[in-house]
């Protein structure tokens, strides 16, 4: 039964996501917005996270759209991308194309979980919102076992406790599946049992309230746009805000440690070692 409904969730998860690439004009993806624009501090934080990918081979873990394998491409790595969904593969293929890429990446079809790669194969791994699709601990210890001695992993992942956020969740019933789950505290100590050197920084807590406006101020429905893309999409139009509720967030982090558990994203970082 545990295997059937394994195979169900696989399924469901494909389909959600080869929908959501044939429904995306590929105009609208922005790499570099996503990277390097005032409104995705915790994308600059994973990469920084990851180190010069210059020259090394780099695994994206669960690609989506590309977003992140062109960038790791156009930053000069050797990409392996990989998904559960042909759609995104073939959608990220494209995005690669279009900023001159496809040269620096691989595309492959197949799970987190059960990755068809050797041992000590990468230098590194990328995942963003990823490890919340999938069985977080058999995913980490594919992960740990194709990284080479000494190559770091970066997973951003969205947390589990924000009420706000909750509401969305909830409401946006549409745009996510089903059985995803951000993670909690305790999933990130399982990770460290497989990495004990795992370090972790949230982002995102006040400047979340631009959520609260897209929805009261805007009225934009949460089933109908993809808030986390709009501010990154539209982010000179919310720069000026965001910095401020941005520098706020960093002050209050700070001397209040445990509203990191609010915030929206964990990044987190980990080493294989030698």
């Amino acid at each position: 039964m545990r295997s059937l409904m394994k195979k169900r969730n696989y399924l469901t998860e494909e389909h959600f996501h080869d929908e959501w690439a044939l429904n995306t004009p590929i105009g609208e993806i922005n790499v570099v917005a996503q990277f390097k624009g005032t409104t995705s501090p915790e994308y600059k934080g994973a990469v920084r996270f990851l180190g010069n990918v210059k020259g090394k081979k780099i695994l994206n873990l669960g690609c989506g759209l590309g977003e992140e394998a062109v960038y790791l491409a156009i930053l000069g790595a050797k990409v392996y991308s990989i998904d559960i969904s042909t759609q995104m593969l073939e959608f990220t293929r494209k995005l690669a194309r279009r900023y001159k890429v496809g040269k620096r990446i691989t595309y492959h079809h197949m799970s987190a979980e059960n990755l068809k790669f050797d041992d000590n194969m990468f230098d590194g791994v990328l995942g963003c919102s990823i490890l919340h699709h999938v069985n977080t601990v058999k995913a980490v210890k594919e992960v740990k076992r194709t990284l080479k001695p000494g190559g770091v992993a970066v997973f951003l992942e969205p947390l589990a406790y924000n009420p706000v956020i909750n509401i969305y969740r909830t409401m946006a019933s549409e745009v996510r599946t089903d059985h995803e789950h951000p993670l909690t505290y305790k999933d990130i100590e399982k990770i460290r049992k497989v990495f004990p050197n795992l370090i972790h920084k949230e982002f995102q807590l006040l400047t979340l309230l631009i959520f609260i406006w897209f929805f009261i101020g805007e009225q934009l429905h949460p089933n109908k746009v993809r808030y986390w893309k709009k501010i990154i999409t539209e982010g000179n139009k919310y720069k000026k805000t965001f910095k401020l509720l941005y520098g706020i967030d960093n002050m209050l982090l700070n001397i209040v440690p445990f509203f990191r558990r609010l915030c929206w994203v964990t990044v987190m970082k980990v080493r294989k070692e030698n």
